[in-house]
């Protein structure tokens, strides 16, 4: 098992020896054929020289505190791909939903592993205050603190590109949940994100999750939608419950709900280098 936060950090090497830079971030395309998270590109930062984003390919050595790369390595384009995150900033010391688990927690690290042919594979997060302590190097002496490692694939994330990959994504968590499921994952991020998972998965579908989901939060989530939207949503729910819900949209909110607040996400500006 290897861990992002003892990765990233480390001087990056040519061949001969020569320092270029240091090792920012790395990259992962949520949508490979293989269905395997590999390591796409390394973000590479440097003093005086825009930074590079180097395809994974020109990697002609890794070890954990040696990092090599081939001799004349181009930049490459800064845009990520439509699928593609980067775990430092969209992942590392966000805040993610365990759909499984049902909780938000914080990530202390990031949890990767070898494979067979020489690449790095996103397999989990790694959370919990034991985590934050390794992390830190304060974990006490003699004590051994347990892990708590959670699969990839039963994490949402809130930051503002990791929520729209997944969303692009349908092998991600939330294009697989029922609507009780769904409704844990709304009730835990913004309300924005909310709206978006909902929009994303279909009128018929939203409505299930409405109607699973806590009545405060169902109407947050709705007063925040378009109006059309909205309106999609309720009409497909039975005739009750559709008048039920029209009832209460045209009444005015309560100061309960405007107070309600949750935690926003993680957003960031421009382009991969932000």
């Amino acid at each position: 098992m290897l861990l992002l936060s003892r990765i990233t950090g480390q001087d990056v090497r040519a061949a001969g020896d020569r320092v270029i830079g240091r090792l920012a971030d790395l990259t992962v395309l949520l949508s490979q054929p293989s269905g395997r998270l590999l390591v796409e590109r390394l973000l590479i930062t440097r003093r005086q020289a825009p930074p590079l984003l180097v395809p994974w390919g020109q990697v002609i050595g890794f070890e954990r505190d040696r990092l090599t790369i081939a001799e004349d390595v181009e930049g490459g384009d800064f845009e990520l791909r439509e699928h593609e995150i980067r775990l430092v900033r969209d992942v590392l010391d966000t805040q993610v939903v365990d759909v499984v688990g049902q909780r938000l927690a914080r990530v202390a690290d990031v949890v990767l592993t070898r494979t067979d042919a020489h690449r790095l594979e996103l397999v989990g997060v790694e959370v919990g205050f034991g985590a934050v302590l390794r992390r830190l190097q304060l974990e006490p002496l003699g004590v051994r603190v347990g892990r708590d490692v959670v699969d990839w694939a039963d994490i949402h994330l809130t930051s503002e590109r990791g929520h729209a990959a997944q969303l692009a994504c349908p092998r991600s968590a939330v294009h697989h949940l029922d609507p009780r499921g769904l409704a844990a994952l709304v009730s835990r991020v913004d309300t924005e994100s909310a709206t978006e998972i909902l929009a994303v998965r279909g009128p018929r579908l939203a409505a299930d999750v409405v109607r699973a989901a806590h009545p405060s939060v169902a109407e947050r989530v709705l007063r925040a939608m378009p109006s059309a939207h909205a309106a999609q949503i309720v009409a497909a729910m039975s005739d009750e419950h559709a008048g039920r819900w029209r009832e209460r949209l045209r009444r005015a909110p309560g100061r309960h709900f405007l107070r309600s607040r949750v935690w926003p996400r993680r957003r960031h500006v421009g382009d991969v280098t932000s």
